[in-house]
């Protein structure tokens, strides 16, 4: 397990609470590009089958005397069904001094399996929240698209799976809260839609006066979406909107001085903007002041390696549906654009 590491902006306490990893074939992670070329932009190593160790990162945010969750996991039921050392966040909460019933909120930035596994357990021939007091935030369309039948006949049946196992449990108990606009949640604590990769996805920002931070949940999938923001994995709902939503987020971040967070990122850093290309400079500990950004950094969409057509990222509001879709691939959780 990579170890727990904490920082703060302003009063707002946060710890990176690892899930543990997964092993991922390259082409999963950029539909197209040759395996050796996504190793190299990921500077790591492969297994003997080629494959590579995904890393899962949850936060743990605690401000006001309140805790949430963001993103809870694969969950152990999830890891063992799919073989792999993922589902020990449990284990990472317990070492940060939590239990589940002191959490208070619990965001879920999308829907997908290593994010929601760890929502329930079973209990008495039914299953039960695991973090029964909370409540659960999640973007009202991507609520709408996981529980509804033409939502889930678009996606693969260990997805649609979960989404029937993890969802109708928090609503039965009662838990859920559905927000559809900019919501703060807790001091500080922002949620902001950032859809594509799923079609409510949505992201965490966390502000303190000058300074702040973004937890991209799946927008950033890992340091290769920086160097090569057009790389779209084989797990997008609508790969065009999914990159015009990474360069508005990275773009955001750099503009505000933004620490940035990802679920699959294996460390913290800021984005920087180099010769036309972003980059993640790795930090550590608490995050700095606020820095100024010569000439206000931004980012050209025509600047953009391997991008394809995609529509203007001028907000992070709901991006207009491309209609662009792209079959599923056999064996692996790709999802088709409605």
């Amino acid at each position: 397990m990579p170890r727990i590491e904490r920082f703060a902006v302003g009063p707002i306490d946060c710890q990176i609470v690892p899930d543990g990893v997964a092993m991922y074939d390259p082409a999963d992670l950029a539909a197209g590009v040759p395996a050796d070329q996504i190793i190299a932009a990921l500077t790591v190593g492969v297994d003997e089958k080629g494959e590579l160790a995904v890393p899962y990162n949850g936060l743990l945010i605690r401000v006001g005397g309140r805790v949430a969750l963001v993103d809870a996991g694969l969950g152990a039921e999830g890891a063992r069904q799919f073989g792999e050392p993922a589902g020990r966040l449990m284990d990472s909460l317990t070492a940060s001094g939590i239990t589940a019933d002191q959490i208070d909120l619990v965001i879920i930035s999308h829907a997908h399996l290593d994010h929601i596994g760890g929502l329930t357990v079973p209990a008495d021939g039914g299953r039960v929240p695991v973090f029964a007091r909370a409540r659960h935030y999640f973007w009202q369309a991507e609520w709408d698209f996981w529980t509804s039948g033409h939502g889930l006949a678009q996606v693969p049946e260990e997805l649609a799976e979960a989404a029937r196992t993890h969802l109708p449990p928090l609503n039965q108990a009662g838990l859920v809260e559905l927000v559809s606009q900019e919501t703060e949640v807790l001091p500080g604590v922002r949620l902001l839609p950032a859809p594509g990769h799923t079609p409510g996805h949505m992201v965490v920002a966390l502000t303190s006066g000058p300074d702040g931070a973004l937890y991209l949940g799946d927008a950033v999938l890992d340091e290769a979406n920086f160097t090569h923001p057009g790389w779209v994995s084989v797990y997008e709902w609508n790969p065009s909107m999914a990159v015009a939503t990474r360069t508005a987020l990275i773009d955001k971040a750099i503009a505000e001085n933004r620490l940035l967070i990802a679920f699959h990122l294996a460390a913290r850093g800021y984005a920087e903007l180099t010769g036309g290309h972003y980059r993640l400079r790795h930090v550590g500990g608490q995050v700095p002041a606020a820095r100024s950004q010569p000439g206000g950094a931004s980012r050209s969409p025509a600047t953009a390696t391997n991008t394809p057509s995609s529509p203007a990222a001028t907000s992070l509001g709901m991006f207009p549906d491309t209609g662009t879709a792209r079959p599923a691939r056999p064996g692996l959780a790709s999802v088709a654009v409605s």
